[in-house]
């Protein structure tokens, strides 16, 4: 059970605070939409509001967005349009404070652009935003001394000293062999991350395509930017990037684009496998 009153009586809130998580059509701030929005309001008075909407984005959800969250443009074509729920969520979010994991540099951000598509000005400030990503990672360091400290109780003598943190690096690698099944961490550590087309994550997949992820084209399909401006990719080519960037772009010019293959990143959040639908989650998590 969620302890709202604790919530209560340490943050002594003096407007509302909402709590919320969006599941979108990809990471795209120009370009992608809101299918899923959840959210907790809590009330200064102790009255709490829940509610779970889904939209239809009018817009092709692509495959690897589907594998994330389980929802396709199947489960959503009878649901509203964002803009159709916008004065009701305005209602909701409007003047208060924000809750959430990494909502400072995603939900929050995405959901001002689907207001702002709707015509609504949603304006908010740093001190509004409550990001319990940035608390975890500013009181739980991720570093080689919290490693050596969870993996072998230890504590990192000498850290920085490049030595002392090569022995603590061996030692933490004994201890996950010890914890993990090997052929596991093989997969982990040679697994691609199958968001991106290419090593430097310049292009991204979307849909089977390639799209680029950086410059005045990012988030424009390679064979579009082909199509529209040759020249900036002539340019590229001459320019200070990487032979693999390059390559990728020769070979677009000569109409050959790069094809996604069926491999799958291994990461924590994809272990446990869940189909998810506008309805619920509807089979039971399995393991690849």
């Amino acid at each position: 059970m969620i302890d709202f009153k604790h919530i209560l009586s340490v943050m002594n809130l003096d407007k509302p605070l909402v709590v919320f998580d969006l599941e979108t059509t990809g990471l795209a701030l120009a370009y992608d939409r809101i299918i899923e929005l959840a959210f907790v309001k809590i009330l200064p008075n102790g009255r709490v509001i829940e509610k779970d909407i889904f939209f239809n984005p009018e817009i092709d959800i692509p495959s690897e967005v589907t594998a994330i969250h389980g929802l396709t443009n199947a489960d959503l074509v009878d649901k509203p349009l964002f803009r159709e729920q916008a004065q009701e969520i305005w209602d909701v979010f409007n003047d208060c404070y924000y809750g959430g994991f990494n909502i400072a540099n995603f939900d929050l951000p995405m959901l001002r652009r689907e207001f702002l598509r709707a015509g609504y000005d949603f304006n908010f400030t740093k001190k509004q935003i409550i990001d319990s990503k940035i608390i975890y990672h500013a009181m739980e360091p991720r570093d080689l001394e919290a490693a050596y400290k969870y993996y072998c109780q230890k504590k990192l003598v000498d850290a920085h000293s490049a030595l002392a943190d090569v022995h603590a690096s061996v030692e933490i690698l004994d201890q996950q062999l010890i914890k993990y099944d090997y052929q596991t961490i093989r997969q982990i550590s040679e697994a691609p991350d199958d968001r991106y087309v290419d090593e430097e994550k310049r292009f991204y997949w979307r849909g089977g395509e390639a799209y680029l992820n950086f410059s005045k084209h990012k988030d424009r399909s390679l064979a579009d930017v082909v199509k529209v401006d040759p020249g900036f990719l002539q340019w590229i080519i001459g320019a200070d990037f990487s032979p693999e960037t390059k390559q990728i772009v020769e070979r677009a010019l000569q109409g050959e684009f790069p094809k996604k293959s069926g491999a799958v990143a291994v990461t924590k959040d994809n272990l446990p496998l869940t189909k998810k639908s506008a309805s619920g989650f509807t089979d039971k998590p399995k393991l690849f």
